[in-house]
This record gives C-alpha cells, structure tokens and sequence, in this order.
C-alpha cells in the first residue's frame, strides 16, 4: 500500500462510545474501508477510553476538546480569548504528531467551528503539501439564526466566521483545503455568507453499509408490538420537539378512534423550556394517559440496541423545531429510511426535502396541534405509508451510500489498488 492511500480522521472530542464524534468516526471509517483499500487512521482525546481506541484503531493525543465547554466564561473578552487560546493548542497537537509522520493523501477532520479555523490555517501553511495533500473541513454548525418560516439572520458572530473562512480562499483553488457541509441548505448558508460554495457530504451510516444478507448483524430478531409504536430517536431536548410529542400525547388520548399508542423516548435528563420550567421523563407518569404509553430509555443506546428500537418502531417522529432544523441534517431520518421505516416530519426542513424526495413520510406543521394531527393520520393510514416506505428504501441507501460518501471526501484520489 502507497503512503498516499491514507486517510487521517482528527477529532479532538473522540474518547469514548457516547455521543455524535464515535459513531460519525465508526461510520466514516467503514464507508472508506468498503469501497476501496485506504487505510483509515485517527487521532482523538488525549482521554480516550481503551476500547474506543482498539475498535477504531485510534490513537489518543489531543490535550483540549473545545466541547468541554472549557472556554464558556461569562465575559465576552474571556470567550474571545478562549478561541484563539484553542487554535494555538489544536495547531501545536497537530505539529507535534505531524513533525514525524508519514505522508497521508487526506486529513479530514469532521466538526470545525470558530475555534479551530485559525489553527488548521497555521498547520496546513506548515504541512500541506509536505505532509498531506488535501485537509478536507467539515463545517456543520448554523452560523445563522432561523425563524418559524425558515427565514435567516446570520448571528453577530458571523463576521469572525467569514473571515476565518475566507483566508482560506487561496489553498482552496489550489486544492489543499476543501471546505465540506452535510446539507445542501447549509451550503446556501455559507455561500451567502463567504461566498465560498461548501461540498454537501453525504452523512455516513454503518446501516447503509451492511449488504441485505448482512442485516442480522445490524438488527438481530426483534417482536413487533400491538397498537401503534412511535419512536423519538436521540436524547430528548427542546429543540427535537420532545416537549411537543409529550403535549400531542395529551391530545390523543382524549380520541376514542385510534389504537393503543406507545410513544418511545430517549430520555434521561430533564431540559428547560422557554418560560423557565422544566420537563423531564418523571413529569411522564403525572399526566395519567391511558391510551397513550410511554417508554424511556434513560441510558445510552449502543449500536445494536439502536438499531434495534428502529426496526421495533412503526413510525419515526420527529418533530423537530424548524427553527433549528431549517438547514441542519437528521443523521436518524436518513437511517431510518433506509431501514424502510417512515417518519413523521416537519414540513419545510432538510428532513422533510429528503423525505419528499423518496416519499418517506408525512408532513407535519411546526407545533403542536401538527404532530398530533401527522400521528392520527399516520395510524390511519399505515400499511400503506410503510409499503412506500419499504419501496424507497433502496434508493435512499444508494443516495447514502458508501461508495458516494468516500468519492467525496476523498476526491479523485481515491486508491483502490
């Protein structure tokens, strides 16, 4: 194998099996690994956990993760300062590995924010070229602000944003720096902002990755219930529409003309909703519903077991606030489609483009009262959205497939010697 068949995932946040860096990293690692013979290597926290590092052959090395909210103070100078102290750290972790590396075709590092552009900047001055050929930047975060109808307004941070990018433009045309996203809305986003037009990657799933022979090794035997059973995958937050699911909840049990209803949740801790109160899975068993049942998961799912409540689930809801989900990408819709189960989502959203596009699904409006009404018409109508559902399938893994993942982050480069 060719020094250039390499591909180096950083991730300074990777340490253990929990949360969006591991298995975004697992997955990522599996889609290049299936279509060609790269080899796949990855530095993450300095912190990571044994089993981690042997399951994804990584090696633990960053000091700081910028999501331990370490620069978080309450003055704006001292926040300010936190960015600049953290790109220094990122650009000296990445000098002290790449001093004494061996050439790698790409470097990929999957979630940048204002913290870190300065600093990939710096290193890839020093690197590129050298070290690597391409560092491939995966920018997933809203730098703007969306409102009920999807309207923008870039945040008054935006400038720092554009003009970190920006500085960029250079080792863009010349090809050692791509800047990707994973929607397509996002890459409007940016574009506005930059003017500097992102690379929509498609979002990897170790689900797409099993061939259909292969689908014990995913889901195992699971029983399906009776009645109807919707499944909010992902913890619980204001944002995801948890507190709307809960409040639709109330508004079905009141209906004598529906089935039993189990609504599963991922839920282990209470959030804040915006007139200061809290809801938490203990306010669950004081509304006193009959027809409708709620089933918590207060701990963490691993791969199989959520895979599991996929395959267990009639209908995937997701009622998701627009406002924070105009333009961001629901990792879970995309694999519960492909898994050939519909969802419920709200309208004029990525989910919802993407659902329309293979016709996955059922619109809902962006509160309350839609959910509901997406959850009754759904349950009256069942065997036929989850027979659309299972024809789409197939197009959708394809959509997300592997092969269309790895071509794209990897470019023209790609090795299959």
């Amino acid at each position: 194998m060719s020094t250039r068949d390499r591909l180096l995932i950083v991730e300074e946040a990777l340490r253990d099996q929990e949360g969006h860096w591991f298995e975004y990293n697992r997955a990522t690692k599996a889609a290049v690994g299936k279509v060609g013979k790269t080899k796949v290597e990855m530095l993450g926290n300095i912190t990571m956990v044994d089993s981690v590092a042997h399951e994804l052959g990584a090696k633990p090395h960053f000091r700081f993760t910028v999501w331990d909210q370490i620069y978080n103070h309450p003055q704006a100078w001292k926040r300010y300062l936190g960015i600049l102290q953290h790109n220094r750290r990122l650009y000296q972790d990445l000098s002290s590995h790449f001093a004494n590396a061996e050439y790698c075709d790409t470097v990929f590092a999957p979630t940048v924010v204002l913290h870190h552009f300065l600093g990939y900047y710096k290193f890839t001055k020093k690197f590129g070229g050298k070290k690597f050929r391409q560092l491939v930047l995966l920018v997933r975060n809203n730098i703007a602000i969306y409102d009920s109808d999807g309207n923008r307004t870039f945040r008054s941070t935006a400038k720092f944003w554009k003009w970190a990018i920006q500085r960029f433009q250079p080792m863009i045309n010349s090809g050692l720096v791509r800047f990707v996203t994973d929607s397509e809305r996002l890459a409007d986003e940016y574009e506005e902002l930059t003017g500097i037009r992102f690379q929509a990657l498609p979002h990897p799933s170790l689900i797409g990755i099993y061939a259909p022979s292969d689908g014990a090794k995913v889901s195992g035997d699971v029983a399906q219930p009776k009645g109807v059973r919707l499944f909010l995958p992902g913890p619980a937050r204001y944002e995801k529409g948890a507190d709307r699911l809960v409040e639709a909840a109330k508004l079905l049990d009141k209906r004598d003309d529906l089935p039993p209803i189990e609504i599963v949740l991922q839920w282990s801790s209470a959030f804040s909703l915006p007139d200061g109160s809290e809801l938490g899975p203990s306010d669950l068993s004081k509304l006193g519903l009959e027809k409708v049942t709620f089933d918590i998961i207060e701990k963490p799912l691993d791969s199989d077991s959520y895979h599991k409540q996929l395959l267990r689930a009639d209908l995937i809801v997701l009622p998701y606030r627009r406002e924070a989900y105009f333009a961001r990408i629901s990792g879970v819709a995309v694999e519960a489609m492909m898994l050939g189960k519909p969802i419920l989502y709200t309208s004029n959203t990525w989910v919802g483009t993407i659902a329309e596009r293979f016709g996955c699904g059922i619109a809902m409006e962006n509160n309350t009262m839609g959910v509901r009404d997406a959850i009754v018409l759904a349950a009256g109508q069942l065997h036929a959205i989850c027979s659309d559902s299972q024809s789409a399938k197939l197009k959708v893994s394809e959509f997300f497939s592997a092969n269309s993942f790895a071509s794209i982050l990897i470019g023209n480069r790609q090795q299959t010697t």
